[in-house]
């Protein structure tokens, strides 16, 4: 066997490699929310389990993901940003739409706690407010792994050109830590700081991502008025 094709072998074992990566966190996180529905009495009420079932896929996968990304070189940025976002049209339309029926799930568990003593509402408002943290975290990082993919995604390898589609200063490779700035900045903002846009496509996902925090961010003002309301009451 030739050198080349080698090469080849071992680019496409790595990029499986990476994929299973990528899955086997969502496997992982979906495994820990099986195992808490099972462990869960079966008083609690029905937007209790989904807020905890959810809660702890949801910090499962966060784990995961901040691991990846604290330990990622940038060296091994763009093999690994390329990989990273296997499936990333799914599981972005997947985790923004169940991070967004968290946080109206959580108007149902703070009504089922309006009224009641306050050894109920305590953890009921906790719950709420691990959910509308972890929710707002998770939607973000995964808007800076998809950032991440689209810059990298039309170069095979780490020296053959120069990426595109933002324009970080004095950066000229970005790492996941730049990409998150990017993309928390945009989500408390609702718009982009220092860093420009020159690519359509993403100029496009940052529209999305700017009309979704704005969104977001109104709901979790009207869910922490009703937390403060559950609390005085």
């Amino acid at each position: 066997m030739n050198l080349p094709q080698k090469s080849t072998q071992n680019l496409v074992k790595g990029k499986l490699s990476h994929r299973w990566r990528v899955r086997s966190r969502l496997i992982l996180s979906i495994l820990f929310a099986s195992i808490v529905s099972f462990l869960l009495p079966a008083w609690f009420s029905l937007s209790t389990k989904i807020l905890c079932i959810w809660d702890t896929g949801m910090i499962s996968f966060l784990a995961a993901t901040w691991m990846l990304m604290v330990q990622a070189k940038t060296t091994t940025m763009r093999r690994n940003a390329q990989s990273q976002d296997a499936g990333r049209l799914v599981i972005l339309s997947i985790v923004t739409a169940a991070a967004c029926a968290s946080i109206l799930a959580i108007a149902f568990i703070l009504r089922e706690a309006k009224g009641k003593e306050i050894n109920i509402v305590i953890p009921h408002v906790m719950l709420a407010i691990v959910t509308i943290i972890g929710s707002w975290l998770l939607v973000h990082t995964i808007f800076a792994m998809h950032y991440a993919h689209e810059y990298y995604q039309n170069h095979k390898t780490q020296i053959d050109c120069k990426a595109g589609g933002l324009d970080f200063p004095e950066d000229i490779e970005p790492d996941y830590w730049d990409f998150l700035y990017f993309s928390f900045v945009i989500g408390m903002t609702s718009q982009v700081s220092d860093v420009e846009i020159t690519s359509r496509s993403l100029r496009r996902l940052s529209l999305f991502h700017s009309i979704l925090s704005f969104f977001f961010n109104t709901a979790i003002v009207a869910m922490s008025i009703n937390i403060i309301a559950g609390l005085i009451q």
